[in-house]
């Protein structure tokens, strides 16, 4: 047998594919200039590894389990317009809202908890009592109100102290609340054993997705996008020039051979550094 330099034996020729088992061909559309190509998938995997040996790893992922594998998501969309009937789009102000709704009116609710994304969708676990409902959000806000220092307290004009004082108004905004989709979370479940209905399981991830985030913003995190950021002096490093960068960890649910996993990976953004001005 012929051999490779170093004296081993050349790499054994690719397994052949049993004559029944034939890949996907799949149309791709077709370029006006160029020919159409067929796209190929690759065959699904007959089973893992047999040989070798066990070793551990660390790694950043998370087994999950579910308590209630039956529950079922009930996707709302959230409408929220301020007095002058605008659409408010602000994700800060769109938690504050939810999270004042509810205070006001937990009772209407059954005591269910929400999930709110801070945009347009809203989660619950089973159905709320109407599938359409419309509520009234009195918001309080605060603006800084500037004012400069009198002579009459023995300052000179010159040198007149600037001052702030925290000022309080009171806004009222509309929030509707209407029925959207039902998400079974059971979904996961069946794509763990491989079956995959529709989008249902992506859907159902992005709703756990939903929840921690939920979670680390009732904690006072900041929020960008998966991420979330600990309001901890020990996370933030200057970088200059008035900006600071921030520490923290990004988080999305997955799932895997093993089941759902949790996986956990560090983060960074940027934040404006309090106090500094150009």
């Amino acid at each position: 047998m012929e051999t490779i330099s170093g004296g081993s034996p050349p790499p054994s020729p690719p397994p052949i594919l049993p004559a029944n088992v034939k890949p996907e061909l799949v149309e791709v559309p077709r370029h006006p200039e160029r020919p159409a190509i067929p796209k190929y998938y690759m065959i699904s995997r007959r089973g893992v590894g047999t040989s070798g040996r066990h070793i551990s790893l660390l790694t950043n992922h998370f087994k999950v389990s579910v308590n209630v594998p039956d529950a079922v998501f009930y996707q709302y969309s959230v409408s929220i317009t301020s007095e002058d009937n605008r659409a408010v789009e602000s994700k800060g102000i769109g938690r504050k809202l939810i999270d004042r709704l509810y205070q006001t009116y937990s009772s209407e609710f059954s005591g269910k908890r929400f999930a709110y994304d801070g945009e347009k969708s809203l989660y619950t676990v089973g159905p709320l009592p109407q599938n359409k409902s419309e509520f009234t959000v009195l918001l309080e806000e605060s603006f800084s109100k500037h004012e400069s220092g009198s002579p009459d307290g023995g300052e000179s004009p010159s040198t007149a102290i600037k001052r702030s004082k925290r000022s309080y108004r009171s806004k009222t905004y509309k929030v509707e609340i209407s029925y959207a989709a039902k998400i079974p979370l059971k979904s996961i479940a069946l794509a763990l054993k491989g079956i995959e209905i529709d989008n249902s399981t992506q859907d159902a991830l992005r709703v756990l997705d939903i929840i921690l985030r939920q979670h680390a913003a009732n904690r006072g995190c900041l929020l960008v996008r998966q991420s979330f950021f600990h309001d901890d002096s020990r996370n933030f490093n200057d970088v200059g020039g008035g900006v600071t960068g921030v520490k923290g960890f990004h988080s999305s649910f997955r799932t895997t051979q093993g089941g759902l996993s949790l996986n956990m990976d560090v983060s960074t953004t940027m934040i404006l550094t309090p106090g500094a001005s150009n």
